[in-house]
């Protein structure tokens, strides 16, 4: 295997609050220290295969080495990305700039501030993420932005309004990630919403016909679905969308989580790690711990994962993705 993307949970702490992530309001935890980061950049570079390493968290922006991690994989000639909440993106922006971060995924979940702000558990979220992504591009004009958004009831009637602001404020793609159903009740589609949720997916449909410029990732364009009876399922709380046979995201995916000091082979796996097969624990190389979780994944991916985003389940039936520019993932 050959993987190309590594996924770095830098911070295991957060400034947000978002009510479907366990990260919220988390404060003391774990944060990877710069003899982890430099050796995993030693063994990546002995693999030879990696092209992107992307920081995530919690937030990766309050860890307080971030700039020099960025800088530190540019100099090993890694391409770089951030998936952040936005909100300090105003105070780092000159030395984000300068470290020539390439990709800035911000988790955006609605266009107005008591909606995203509500969600996200971060009072003025929204304008600190435009006052950044402002600051950024006049700095840096070609660093490329994301928005990653999960619609669920409570914000599925603003997401025309958002795919306004995000032409707006030029992001050039957009992943959307339904909500994943659990036993909260706020994660849960409002079944007696049905005919209403169906009709906002209609419309949004549509919009998209509106905002060429935008990259909708993966399956986001269709995100609840493509048939009439998926559509309904999505919103009855019945259906996920996920890879239709084969899991290829396994193969050029990893994700890093110091604190067990562990890889897993998938940015989904690495927050539901008990779905993974453990009969692999006697391997001492996590590296090859990887590898081999990744070749159980391929197989039985389809019929043991329940959280594929839009974007997973489309780069684990398109694998092709990964040998074109990494920014479409």
């Amino acid at each position: 295997m050959k993987p190309k993307i590594m996924f770095v949970r830098v911070s295991e702490n957060c400034n947000a609050g978002c009510f479907m992530c366990g990260f919220a309001h988390t404060h003391g935890k774990y944060n990877i220290t710069d003899e982890q980061f430099d050796k995993l950049i030693e063994d990546m570079n002995k693999t030879g295969s990696y092209e992107m390493i992307r920081f995530t968290g919690g937030e990766p922006l309050i860890h307080p080495h971030i700039i020099d991690f960025i800088k530190k994989s540019k100099e090993n000639g890694y391409e770089t990305s951030i998936i952040t909440n936005g909100y300090v993106l105003p105070a780092l922006a000159e030395k984000i700039a300068e470290s020539k971060l390439d990709y800035i995924i911000i988790s955006t979940d609605g266009s107005k501030s008591e909606i995203h702000d509500e969600l996200r558990g971060l009072p003025n979220g929204l304008e600190r993420i435009k006052e950044g992504i402002t600051k950024i591009r006049e700095l840096n004009p070609d660093v490329k932005i994301r928005a990653n958004t999960v619609v669920s009831d409570l914000n599925i009637d603003d997401l025309i309004d958002l795919y306004k602001m995000l032409d707006e404020y030029k992001f050039n793609a957009w992943s959307i990630i339904p909500i994943r159903p659990t036993d909260d009740p706020n994660t849960k589609w409002n079944e007696d919403n049905l005919k209403h949720n169906l009709e906002k997916y209609k419309e949004f449909l549509e919009e998209q016909k509106n905002h060429p410029s935008i990259d909708l990732l993966g399956y986001s364009s269709n995100w609840a679905g493509t048939t009439d009876e998926e559509i309904t399922n999505t919103f009855l709380n019945k259906f996920r969308v996920g890879p239709t046979d084969k899991c290829n995201l396994v193969e050029n995916v990893r994700f890093y989580i110091p604190d067990k000091e562990l890889i897993v082979p998938c940015n989904c796996a690495a927050h539901r790690i008990h779905q993974i097969k453990t009969e692999y624990n006697k391997e001492t190389d996590i590296f090859k711990k990887a590898d081999l979780m990744a070749e159980w994944l391929k197989e039985n991916g389809k019929e043991n994962c329940t959280g594929c985003e839009p974007l997973n389940a489309y780069a684990a039936d398109n694998p092709k993705i990964f040998k074109k520019s990494l920014y479409k993932y």
